[in-house]
């Protein structure tokens, strides 16, 4: 992780000064919110969109720095919706804002969150990265509603990859193609990669332990339940070829290398 953060620290700081400027009123409620968006977060979108850019010979604009920090709060809002609908006490360490203040508080704050990153996006000023974001948030809530209804059942393997892919692989595919169309390359590479990465992501957080005792709790059935870890690890195996393969068509390059290493600890 060291390596990555040295190829990504100036623009990680960057983000982190746009997210502490978002102006917040000023009581407990909306502090602690502020504490959770720099809590423990590893902003895995922002060093893969950053990465995969220097890796095609692109700099870090401006405009960048605002859509990753947009796709960032987006994220974060994900979180505070997600708590509340999975009944969870504990985020990154620390009690949820739902356990501190209340489900009602949290679902607040999400929405507060997407108000803020929507006009990050607007200010930017590009009418398709706009249409990309809102895509993709419908795309989210969508998913989310279709695993609730799921829930107590055993999806097949095509809900269950619909499922990772609107929930979680839709915001990396939005804020990769984004970046793609505001640098000016291949935009449906950049998808693709977003989409491999994010449902690689997503498989590979559901069997953790944590996830596995919260799903459980909640009668998710995810791969852990639906295909067994002999068959989830040959699925893993699979995305991680096939992002191997799209990383194959670019030159060799630290950035490159940085994606590679990400790819592996993943």
């Amino acid at each position: 992780m060291e390596y990555k953060k040295k190829l990504t620290e100036s623009e990680l700081c960057k983000v982190n000064k746009h997210i502490n400027n978002i102006i917040l009123p000023n009581n407990n409620v909306y502090k602690e919110l502020k504490n959770f968006l720099n809590g423990n977060s590893k902003r895995i979108r922002s060093v893969l969109t950053v990465l995969y850019l220097k890796m095609n010979g692109k700099e870090i604009s401006d405009d960048i720095i605002s859509l990753i920090t947009a796709g960032e709060i987006i994220h974060n809002a994900s979180l505070l919706h997600d708590d509340v609908i999975d009944n969870a006490k504990i985020r990154r360490g620390n009690l949820t804002i739902g356990e501190q203040f209340s489900p009602s508080i949290s679902i607040l704050a999400g929405d507060y969150l997407l108000s803020e990153a929507i006009k990050i996006i607007s200010n930017i000023n590009n009418k398709k990265v706009t249409n990309t974001i809102l895509k993709c948030t419908k795309k989210m809530a969508d998913a989310e509603i279709n695993q609730y209804i799921l829930r107590s059942k055993m999806p097949t393997k095509e809900e269950y990859i619909e499922i990772c892919e609107g929930k979680t692989a839709s915001l990396f595919e939005a804020i990769l193609t984004s970046a793609a169309i505001l640098s000016d390359i291949n935009s449906d590479t950049a998808f693709d990669f977003g989409k491999l990465f994010g449902i690689l992501f997503q498989i590979k957080n559901d069997i953790s332990v944590n996830s596995i005792k919260s799903d459980s709790d909640n009668n998710i059935n995810t791969a852990y339940n639906i295909f067994g870890i002999e068959k989830t690890q040959v699925l893993i195996d699979n995305y991680i070829e096939e992002i191997r393969s799209i990383l194959n068509k670019f030159p060799n390059n630290e950035y490159k290398k940085g994606l590679e290493d990400l790819l592996e600890k993943l």
